[in-house]
């Protein structure tokens, strides 16, 4: 679809979800644009923004990678979802935050296209965390381990991930990860832990710091 079409069809979904979630003097000036088939719903939870926004910071459902699916963007909030500054959401993304939990996004986050994002408890981005596509984090095992006295094991361990990190395609990212400042990881890598160092390429199955990085751009 041609992307201006897309743009005029998304404008109604785009006030609803600004006047449905949003004080209106942040409302007003149309911060967070929707795309026209997103399934938004914030049913007992809370989207935050910073106090002063503009029009178009946060983009959700527009982007999408010709290698992806092409299901529909889907974002269900019970907890709470704050943003610190601009965030794009490419197309075919699910982000599920689970009653009592926070997903808080730093300033110039971005999701390629079809990659999810299940919060149970705390996940934290810094600021420039670039996701590619198919990507999974999640903060939580889902369902309850019970150990060899009979007692459940915790499920839930906060993600954080720094500034400057840039996540390859078809990682996954689980519950009590730690990912310093500076690091790119590997594609098709499996992170859990916190024994990394800033500055590295992490990649592996369980990952590692393999490699000093002086950085990385697009």
């Amino acid at each position: 679809m041609n992307h201006r079409i897309k743009a005029i069809l998304s404008l109604p979904k785009s006030i609803w979800v600004n006047f449905r979630y949003l004080p209106f003097r942040q409302a007003i000036k149309l911060p967070i644009l929707v795309a026209y088939d997103v399934r938004f719903s914030a049913h007992m939870g809370g989207v935050i923004l910073p106090e002063k926004v503009r029009f178009g910071m946060i983009h959700i459902g527009f982007f999408n990678i010709p290698v992806c699916n092409h299901d529909k963007t889907s974002i269900r909030i019970i907890g709470t979802l704050e943003f610190k500054g601009r965030a794009y959401f490419g197309r075919s993304s699910k982000v599920h935050i689970r009653k009592g939990a926070t997903m808080l996004l730093g300033d110039n986050f971005r999701v390629s296209s079809a990659s999810s994002f299940n919060c149970y408890k705390s996940m934290i981005f810094g600021d420039n965390v670039l996701f590619a596509w198919d990507c999974l984090v999640m903060d939580s095992d889902g369902h309850s381990v019970i150990d060899e006295k009979c007692k459940p094991k915790i499920n839930t361990k906060s993600v954080i991930i720094g500034n400057h990190v840039w996540i390859g395609c078809r990682s996954m990212i689980l519950k009590g990860a730690v990912i310093p400042n500076n690091c790119v990881v590997g594609s098709m890598s499996f992170v859990t832990g916190e024994n990394f160092e800033e500055n590295t390429l992490i990649v592996g199955v369980p990952a590692r710091s393999v490699k000093k990085i002086s950085g990385w751009h697009e």
